[in-house]
């Protein structure tokens, strides 16, 4: 069986159908609404795999809050390949701002547009309509091929998480990530840690100043530090061809951070939460040295004030695969097969699912998939159709390359 003939299994008006009914499905995970989660759209995933006779799994990560896993082929002497997106979405913010439904997933001059589109549900729709295709066309594989629709990717990769610890993803050898970068292969993805720093001061009236320790002026002066920090974790890190230098960036301010504001009172308590973004080269150890040095600084020209910091959901860490990687060279090939050009490369901004399981499993993981790079999170988010139909061609041809 040629390559032409597991293309010609992939419908087109399917993949674009199959888009647009995830992106109305809304899934933006609200806390204390136990009905806005994923569990919507896992169900049609679930539904639309075991209809096309792929053998599912769904786990439940937490309540209301699936992971689905459908699969064909088994790995036996093989090797096991994920291609891997996530449910969840971030929110809509104010739907007023949208020129169209936030999840109607209109099209318009060749995009598709809502909530999810780009990030990620296009991508996820392309992995489940190549697989298909692949099974449709009753191509052999050595091994096995998974689609993985997981949770939480948009807060504390809960999904991911929670599939590096079952048997089947154990078995991974690989996966393919199939989030938002123009269909480019990206080797490279930034890590972050969330730093949220606690200043503890006196409390006062706001009148007598003097009385107190204002935790707020300390926490400023932490902010402007940032600049310092940003510059040492450069120093500490590589320079990258595809990822912008690390960033420290405040993103959260809370004060006081106990108990009701008021106008004319000093809290104890001021908080801040700083997003520190990081290309390969430190270990954690350093990069918390780093944060502990900036904090100590700050603490020292504020006597009685004292200064504490947490990583919110704990390290996640730059990640990097070597383009000799198996994976890697089945997926140049397959963009060369499924587009009759050179595959471009790319790195990842932020941190995905990926980040997960190349840190927690070891295995190499590309990421790549259909949508611009800069248009998740934002108002009237789209994904071009072309970079759609294009991805799910580049996902047929990596994983034949990889498992045969």
């Amino acid at each position: 069986m040629s390559l032409e003939d597991v293309f010609a299994a992939i419908d087109d008006d399917e993949l674009i159908s199959l888009t647009r009914e995830l992106v109305r499905i809304p899934s933006v995970v609200r806390p204390g609404d136990p009905t806005a989660t994923e569990a919507a759209v896992a169900e049609r995933v679930r539904a639309w795999l075991a209809k096309e006779g792929f053998t599912v799994d769904v786990q439940e990560v937490a309540p209301g809050r699936p992971n689905v896993l459908g699969w064909i082929g088994e790995k036996g002497e093989g090797r096991t390949l994920l291609l891997e997106g996530h449910t969840d979405v971030v929110t809509e913010g104010d739907a007023a701002e949208w020129s169209r439904g936030p999840f109607s997933a209109d099209v318009v001059d060749g995009k598709i547009y809502g909530r999810g589109s780009a990030d990620m549900k296009s991508g996820l729709a392309a992995a489940m309509v190549a697989a298909a295709a692949i099974k449709r066309s009753g191509a052999a594989l050595r091994g096995r091929l998974i689609v993985g629709a997981l949770v939480d990717e948009e807060a504390d990769m809960i999904g991911a998480r929670h599939l590096a610890t079952t048997a089947i993803g154990r078995e991974l050898d690989a996966a393919i990530i199939c989030e938002p970068e123009q269909n480019e292969l990206c080797l490279e993805q930034r890590g972050v840690v969330w730093a949220r720093v606690s200043v503890r001061g006196r409390m006062a009236h706001g009148a007598m100043p003097e009385a107190g320790v204002n935790p707020i002026s300390a926490l400023a002066e932490l902010i402007r530090q940032s600049r310092v920090l940003e510059r040492q974790l450069r120093a500490l890190c590589r320079r990258s061809r595809y990822l912008r230098p690390p960033t420290v960036t405040p993103t959260i301010l809370h004060a006081p951070a106990h108990g009701v504001p008021q106008s004319n009172v000093i809290p104890s308590v001021a908080e801040a939460t700083l997003d520190i973004r990081l290309t390969p080269g430190p270990d954690e150890q350093a990069i918390q040295d780093a944060i502990d040095a900036a904090c100590r600084t700050v603490a020292a020209r504020f006597p009685g004030a004292t200064i504490e910091w947490k990583p919110v959901n704990g390290f996640r860490l730059a990640t990097e695969v070597d383009r000799n990687e198996s994976l890697v060279q089945a997926m140049v090939k397959g963009t060369r097969q499924a587009t009759g050009r050179a595959p471009r490369f790319g790195g990842v901004p932020g941190s995905t699912d990926g980040t997960i399981l190349r840190t927690t499993l070891g295995i190499p993981i590309v990421t790549c998939g259909p949508g611009n790079r800069f248009i998740p999170h934002q108002v009237n988010e789209h994904v071009k159709v072309r970079e759609l139909l294009e991805a799910a061609r580049i996902y047929v041809a990596s994983a034949l390359n990889f498992l045969q």
